[in-house]
């Protein structure tokens, strides 16, 4: 505990008076034990004197502890009083003494030399942080020698709190006198500026990026505030003499009530000014504006410029910040009406060249020297699937014929730089193509072609087989139905033979094999014979337009008898109300008896033959169709090309004419046929015959067998 000096804390009077009384008492004492005896009256009434004033003496000197204590209390309060302050406060606070050592330190001081408190207090500023206390140290030192207070807001230091970053501080130093003048030492205020410092050269370096920047530009600026819906403050940068001729000192002096300079709104043409006040000083809070409008330069001349302004959020003075930037486009502007004149000569040269083009019913194909798609006309789109491939290589959309023969044609004419044709055929569609060629390459020129002319000849080809076949079919219906006119008549006399035998000798067991097989046999060329004769028959009958319903009725149920046989199955769906068709029943009647009597016989025991018939639409056109599923094996791949000649049978005692047969007669009826195996299993035959109503179709239907 502090040792207390009574003699400093109480006030002059009573110390003296103390002292006195001691010394009177000390004296009294002196005097009783030298002369008692001789002066025992005035001892007497010296000492009632002396114990008198010790009395007094003791109660000032109760009254002068009381007050001590309670000035120590005050101190002591006061002083805790500062340590809470200085320990809250974000400024960070410390008191030296005249040796410059630590009396006091706060916790955010401590906080921003990254060191405890404690390991500051009693030593010199310079044992702390050295770096920093040598900096701090010639501060001090002014400071305890001036009489007002020392700042520095550049202090630059380097603290373990935030190791090998400079942060930046702000110091006020100050000197401190005690009661009787004496200097007691330095106190210290030092705040962290260290962001502020960052953004003011933050902010500098941008200002001066913006000032070469809008020096650079080839476009002006100007800004202002929107009060009221009228601009004010206004302001632009020097760069506007390039673009209007006017200097920039022009445009440095308000006009009246602090609005832009008259020259802000009177160089924007007549015409365009009403316009360009509108949409300036219409902004709204955060909105963006822009408008081409006309300048009317210094010199006279009139320049097109593009002003593109924004307006900021509204600020607490209810202003709106507005920036313009204005750039010249006269040049901009020329070039887009010149494009524009060109343009529209362009596009109508190119609709003319589009319809010439379009208008030519073969499909046609420029191609680059690289080997991608130019142009090409309408049915040439038609014929990549509806699509457009414009500007890509032919070999990523060559994907189907004719296109996929077309790569080696466009190989062997980028060596050759010649002509070149061939035929090309689709195997699943049937369609077939004249390909033809050339290479292009006018003299000086360096933009080569290569152009394609497809023409279909699938049609010619059918009308060409076709007229050989019925030519074919001619001589050999003539040989046919002679041959079988020849034959019936010995299988007739045949016929009759084995009937005379077996009722002669029908008795004897061991003749009954012998006459099965020859009956069999006899059976068997009767069933050729009418074959032939069918076969080889002119396509002369009785011609009718109606529904074809009933003749697929009829025909499944005559059917009904070989079906019992072979354990198989009949089942048909027949849908009502369907468009007539142009037929002879008759001969349509023998087509589908053949191709359902057909399924059955190759569908095993158990199995079920579906027989659908309904409407369809195909190639643009209406049909009837016949659909026939088996629940046989199905057709072999190596086979479909070759099921519709004569004489071609994969079955035991088949002939080999029934397809043929039926495609004869549905060629009569200008329907087609088509063979598939069905996803299911089993094989499928489709029958169409064109609806009366019907258009004959542009283009030939999918694949026959597909």
């Amino acid at each position: 505990m502090q040792r207390l000096d009574v003699s400093r804390s109480l006030p002059l009077d009573l110390a003296t008076l103390a002292s006195l009384a001691a010394t009177a008492v000390g004296g009294a004492c002196l005097i009783g034990l030298v002369s008692v005896p001789d002066s025992a009256a005035w001892l007497a009434g010296f000492v009632m004197m002396a114990g008198a004033g010790c009395f007094v003496a003791v109660t000032e000197l109760r009254r002068a502890r009381k007050e001590r204590d309670a000035a120590l209390g005050n101190l002591r309060d006061s002083r805790t009083l500062r340590d809470g302050f200085m320990d809250i406060a974000s400024l960070g606070f410390a008191f030296y003494d005249r040796e410059l050592r630590y009396v006091h330190v706060n916790a955010a001081l401590a906080a921003m030399h990254g060191l405890p408190v404690t390991e500051h207090l009693g030593r010199h500023v310079t044992e702390v942080l050295p770096a920093l206390g040598t900096v701090l140290e010639m501060r001090l030192l002014r400071a305890l020698e001036s009489d007002g207070p020392v700042q520095d807001a550049g202090l630059r230091v380097e603290t373990p709190a935030a190791p090998g970053e400079s942060r930046y501080w702000f110091g006020t130093f100050s000197r401190v006198r005690g009661a009787q003048g004496q200097v007691l030492g330095v106190i210290a205020a030092l705040s962290e500026v260290t962001e502020r410092m960052r953004a003011e050269q933050s902010l500098q370096e941008h200002e001066g990026r913006l000032d070469v920047l809008t020096r650079s530009l080839p476009d002006y600026l100007w800004g202002g505030k929107l009060r009221g819906g009228l601009l004010r403050d206004f302001y632009c940068t020097p760069v506007i003499e390039r673009t209007t001729g006017y200097p920039a000192s022009a445009f440095a002096q308000p006009g009246p009530d602090g609005s832009p300079p008259p020259l802000w709104a009177d160089m924007v043409h007549p015409g365009d000014r009403a316009r360009y006040r509108a949409c300036i000083e219409g902004l709204a809070p955060g909105a963006e504006v822009e408008i081409e409008h006309r300048l009317v330069c210094a010199d006279g001349r009139m320049r097109w410029v593009r002003s593109r302004a924004a307006a900021s959020t509204t600020d607490a003075h209810g202003e709106l910040h507005v920036g313009c930037v204005v750039t010249d486009i006269t040049d901009r502007r020329l070039a887009d009406e010149l494009r524009q004149r060109l343009s529209e000569s362009f596009r109508r040269s190119a609709q003319e060249w589009r319809r010439t083009f379009d208008a030519v019913s073969s499909p046609l194909v420029v191609l680059g020297a690289d080997g991608s798609i130019q142009r090409l006309n309408a049915a040439a789109c038609i014929l990549f699937g509806g699509l457009d491939p414009s500007g890509q290589p032919l070999s990523t959309v060559a994907d189907v014929e004719p296109w996929t023969s077309a790569l080696p044609m466009v190989d062997e004419l980028l060596q050759t730089h010649g002509n070149t044709a061939r035929q090309v055929q689709d195997p699943r569609s049937r369609r077939t193509w004249e390909l033809s060629a050339a290479w292009v390459d006018e003299a000086g020129s360096e933009d080569a072609r290569i152009i394609f002319v497809v023409t279909e000849v699938t049609r010619v080809l059918e009308l060409q087989a076709n007229l050989r076949r019925n030519e074919t079919m001619a001589a050999m219906g003539a040989i046919v139905g002679g041959v079988a006119h020849e034959v019936r008549n010995p299988l007739f006399s045949i016929s009759a033979v084995v009937d005379a035998i077996e009722a002669t000798f029908g008795t004897r067991a061991e003749l009954q094999p012998y006459l099965d097989v020859l009956r069999g046999e006899v059976k068997r060329l009767n069933h050729l014979t009418q074959e032939l004769f069918e076969y080889g028959r002119p396509s002369q009958g009785e011609w009718m337009d109606g529904s074809v319903e009933p003749v697929v009725s009829e025909a499944v149920s005559a059917c009904a008898l070989v079906s019992e046989k072979s354990g198989v199955a009949l089942a048909r769906e027949l849908a009502p109300d369907l468009p007539p068709v142009r037929m002879d029943s008759r001969r349509l009647f023998h087509v589908f008896r053949n191709v359902v009597e057909n399924a059955v016989q190759h569908s095993p025991s158990g199995a079920t033959v579906w027989v659908a018939l309904e409407s369809a639409e195909e190639a643009g056109r209406a049909w009837v169709r016949c659909t026939v599923h088996d629940g046989g094996p199905g057709f072999r791949e190596e086979d479909l090309p070759h099921v519709f000649e004569p004489f071609f049978s994969k079955r035991r005692g088949g002939t080999g004419l029934g397809l043929a047969i039926v495609q004869r007669i549905l060629e009569e009826h200008q329907g087609q046929i088509r063979l598939r195996n069905h996803p299911a299993g089993g094989a499928e035959v489709t029958l169409l015959l064109p609806a009366v109503s019907s258009h004959p179709a542009a283009q030939p239907l999918d694949s026959l067998a597909s």
